[in-house]
């Protein structure tokens, strides 16, 4: 009975195995998209060279990974107890994507580093706004100024 539970146990799917599943289906997502630009050669490539290498580097990748993911714990017995901070996480990155336009860089970096530190890690809130407010504007700086990308600026000028 235990030699059967035992070898049935190793049959079970596991987490490793479905995130090296989900690396085979976006692999083969960036290839099928990817499909409408020229591959070219490999003296000339062409727009789609280079998204078909990593398609095929993905696609290996999540092979080896469902390959050697035996070992991690069986989908079944995963315990999700860091799902309500992983779906915060998900929301507050949505919201930073829509509110970058309309807010600015620096005000929305701030406001997500804040929420991140000060609300999800629970953090010194000296630590917190030094850290959000300076990320947001040093990283602004570096990528505004020195390196001329341009980046959206609140209606406020900030």
């Amino acid at each position: 009975m235990e030699a059967e539970n035992a070898s049935d146990s190793g049959r079970k799917l596991r987490s490793d195995q479905v995130s090296g599943l989900m690396l085979c289906a976006l692999a083969v997502y960036v290839w099928w998209m990817n499909r409408a630009y020229p591959v070219g050669t490999l003296s000339e490539p062409g727009p789609g060279y280079v998204p078909l290498l990593l398609a095929i580097f993905m696609a290996v990748m999540g092979l080896l990974v469902i390959v050697c993911g035996g070992k991690s714990v069986p989908l079944a017995q995963l315990q999700w107890g860091e799902a309500g901070r992983a779906a915060a996480l998900l929301m507050a990155c949505g919201v930073a994507a829509f509110a970058l336009e309309r807010l600015g860089y620096r005000i929305t970096m701030a406001a997500m580093l804040i929420f991140f530190l000060g609300v999800l890690e629970r953090r010194k809130p000296v630590m917190v706004a030094l850290v959000g407010v300076g990320f947001a504007f040093i990283s602004y700086y570096i990528f505004a100024t020195l390196l001329r990308v341009p980046l959206p600026v609140s209606p406020w000028g900030v």
